[in-house]
């Protein structure tokens, strides 16, 4: 018998336009400063919308 959640799939998904920006981050020089590219996404308006940086943790 199985249990736990069951995963459902996408409800739903569309295309919009954003701004995608890349950067560098971090001196490199020791663990907790390592140097990383972060990507964030805005709108046109200039709203940070997310961002995409390896060294963070998921938040909500």
């Amino acid at each position: 018998m199985e249990t736990g959640a069951r995963p459902r799939g996408t409800d739903g998904a569309r295309v919009i336009q954003v701004i995608e920006t890349k950067s560098l981050r971090g001196s490199g020089l020791n663990e907790k400063d390592k140097c990383r590219e972060v990507k964030q996404y805005w709108s046109f308006e200039g709203v940070l919308l997310a961002e995409n940086d390896p060294c963070t943790k998921e938040t909500e």
